[in-house]
């Protein structure tokens, strides 16, 4: 099934089908054109947490993730969302959620609130 953002926006071009990144709730590499991959990678370049390398690497951007945006069923704490692409449209090759404490599998729970987050400091400056 695909994450809320993917099914709102559809398909808007010719060429391939999307493929969105949460089918099972969890970010898989296995993705094309996910909107939500695609709204935090646009999120990243917007708050100047991103870099792009195309020698090397391509392109690694983050978005941090606060608890005071997340739901009370939230059991988590606060974090970022660090994510590495290739090109700026298309596959989001990995994406993991870190705090200090370590890295886990990035959920689309994850990925909500962390657009929650930097919506709001962009919009709060």
């Amino acid at each position: 099934m695909a994450c809320r953002l993917c099914k709102e926006r559809g398909k808007t071009w010719e060429g391939s089908d999307p493929v969105c990144a949460f089918e099972n709730g969890v970010f898989s590499p296995k993705n094309w054109n996910c909107a939500t991959m695609s709204k935090l990678r646009r999120l990243s370049e917007g708050l100047g947490n991103s870099d792009r390398d195309d020698d090397s690497c391509g392109s690694i951007g983050y978005v941090p993730l606060s608890d005071n945006y997340a739901p009370a069923t939230y059991e988590g704490y606060g974090g970022y969302i660090v994510m590495m692409w290739y090109k700026e449209r298309g596959r989001v090759g990995n994406a993991l959620f870190m705090t200090d404490e370590g890295a886990e599998p990035l959920t689309i729970e994850h990925a909500e609130i962390a657009i929650k987050t930097a919506e709001g400091w962009l919009r709060n400056g």
